[in-house]
């Protein structure tokens, strides 16, 4: 019977976080928010709320046109089936 023993010695990887930077510091995005006045904040604030309840108001206005042309296109198929009853 021969009895083994672990090896001494351990290899110790780093990986390093610098070379690869951070996606909003690759684009100066932190930098250009910064550099910023208030009222510029504020402004691009109200621009962003406006186009996002645009959206959404668009979004609710083509669910209320499909649904109107799904009740019309239930209306239609219901008197042309009545129409071929009374042929």
């Amino acid at each position: 019977m021969t009895t083994t023993t672990a090896p001494t010695e351990v290899a110790v990887i780093t990986i390093s976080t610098t070379e690869r930077k951070d996606v909003q510091e690759e684009f100066g995005l932190l930098e250009l928010y910064d550099k910023m006045t208030f009222t510029q904040k504020i402004v691009i604030g109200l621009l962003c709320s406006v186009v996002a309840l645009e959206g959404i108001y668009f979004f609710a206005l083509v669910i209320k046109y499909i649904a109107e042309w799904f009740i019309l296109l239930l209306v239609v198929t219901r008197r042309a089936n009545q129409l071929r009853i009374q042929l």
